[in-house]
């Protein structure tokens, strides 16, 4: 799934040095003005006066959420209002501004060569339908503006369902639900007045599994500071002492029932695009929280600055301080398969959505230890989809596991049999397999720590490409190059 997609609401990325701590004295006459409105924005709730109260919800928390993350507001935060049945317009308006249709077409492509979607899977349609129902609020970076969602009259006066009730919602308006979203999205308002959030997302538009790690980073952190306001822990001392491994143990027991809670369209879409916009909240929350326990919120703020380059250091925070463990970047250089056949675009797979690919064929097991990916998918006659992928690993054996993750995988995407097991028990399953489907030719093979993949041409030039897949350049990506001149940044003052 193409993360990018709305990023000037849901992502950020630091380029400048965060604010300065407001002083101890500072911070305390903040949390008590923000409680004291707090309390009048309840009292406006019990009164029937909804908007007024989520006006003093919004100026409390501008008081209240610097004392948390310890970094201040430098200007009032817009606030709008959007209805519900304007926001199917806007998603659109607002992916084709981030998106051309070629390069959305390209990724959606790419997704189905993969096997991740349906050949006739509607994406923009079904992405549209989902987040038009799931979003409850949302910061635009491009206009600094706090937008709620107006839910239509009779929506609003709808009863709760018997689960909904299980998650502690009650009918009309909810003032915890309210304070909640207010609370996550002014927290995006603070990071983009301190870390600029749009800058670095131009940066990584082509790599999927950066975008989705950044986005971790920065859904992750406001939903930390979101249950710090919930546990009223205006200081966010207590925050820093819950273990993250804690936090890791009940998203793994509590993640297979999330998207029941949504919609039915996010029930209904396809595994890689609930738990593409699930993981920044969930797995998010905990990388973060893995930061604040070792560093403290200024270690939060540092990750601003250096944010994890993929998934994978988010999946293992370990990867992203303690023991870096940086991406390659792959470059498969020139690809010319034949004449009829035209490469519509190129990006990267990466931990998570190989995790999500190989949950019935191998698993984390066969997605761990990934190194880098990197992928091209053409277009050739008769509306065929070729593939061109290498993948890189820790280790020979990581890529062994994934080799043979795959061609399990491969068979099932082709509807055909796996291979079958060895024959006497202590022969290994295959690691390369070469097959014919459909008149086109799929391939996976592994040399060392590489594993490439051909899928979908003809076989006179499938030995040419799997060659050339092996001989892309390898280079470790560091922040170095990620960073753009400080001057960029600071046009946006």
């Amino acid at each position: 799934m193409h993360p990018r997609v709305l990023s000037r609401w849901l992502l950020g990325l630091a380029l400048l040095a965060p604010t300065p701590p407001a002083p101890a004295e500072e911070l305390k006459a903040d949390v008590e003005a923000g409680k004291k409105l707090l309390e009048e924005g309840d009292a406006l709730a019990d009164k029937d006066r909804p908007n007024e109260a989520v006006v003093r919800y919004k100026q409390a928390f501008e008081h209240l959420l610097p004392g948390i993350r310890k970094i201040a507001f430098r200007h009032d935060v817009q606030r709008d209002v959007t209805a519900r049945e304007d926001l199917r317009a806007l998603l659109i308006k607002e992916i084709d501004e981030e998106m051309t249709p070629e390069e959305f077409r390209a990724d959606e492509l790419g997704m189905k060569a993969l096997g991740l979607l349906p050949r006739d899977f509607p994406l923009k349609e079904t992405m549209v339908k989902v987040y038009s129902e799931e979003i409850a609020a949302f910061y635009d970076t491009k206009t600094q503006t706090m937008h709620l969602i107006k839910e239509p009259e009779a929506k609003a006066k709808k009863p709760p369902t018997f689960f909904e009730r299980l998650l502690g919602k009650t009918g009309g308006f909810d003032k915890d639900e309210h304070k909640t979203v207010i609370a996550h999205e002014l927290t995006h308002a603070l990071a983009d007045q301190n870390f600029h959030l749009d800058a670095m997302q131009k940066e990584v538009k082509h790599d999927d599994d950066r975008s989705l790690a950044l986005s971790a980073l920065i859904e992750g952190e406001a939903t930390l500071t979101m249950i710090g306001a919930q546990m009223e822990d205006w200081d966010g001392s207590k925050l820093r002492e819950i273990p993250a491994s804690r936090l890791d143990r009940l998203l793994n027991l509590l993640m297979p029932f999330v998207p029941m809670a949504g919609g039915a369209s996010l029930r209904e879409a396809p595994v890689i695009l609930s738990e593409t916009m699930i993981f920044p909240y969930l797995r998010g929350l905990v990388f973060c929280a893995r930061v604040v326990n070792d560093e403290g919120w200024a270690g939060l703020n540092a990750a601003y600055r250096r944010p994890p380059l993929s998934t994978e250091q988010v999946l293992h925070p370990e990867k992203y301080r303690a023991r870096p463990d940086l991406p390659m970047v792959v470059d498969l250089g020139q690809l010319g398969p034949c004449d009829g056949w035209k490469e519509v675009g190129r990006n990267v797979v990466g931990e998570m959505q190989l995790s999500v690919m190989l949950r019935h064929h191998g698993g984390r097991a066969a997605a761990g230890g990934w190194d880098g990916d990197h992928y091209a998918v053409f277009e050739g006659p008769g509306d065929r989809l070729g593939l061109v992928w290498l993948t890189t690993w820790d280790s020979d054996d990581d890529a062994r596991e994934f080799a043979r993750g795959y061609i399990r995988y491969q068979a099932h995407k082709l509807g055909l049999d796996a291979p079958p097991p060895p024959e006497e028990p202590g022969d290994a399953p295959p690691e390369a397999i070469r097959r014919t489907h459909e008149g086109a030719v799929y391939v996976v093979d592994r040399r060392r720590a590489d594993v490439a993949v051909v899928e979908g041409f003809p076989e006179d030039v499938t030995g040419s490409l799997l060659d050339a897949a092996f001989r892309a350049k390898k280079v470790e990506l560091t922040y170095a190059q990620t960073t753009p001149p400080k001057e960029k940044a600071e046009d946006r003052r």
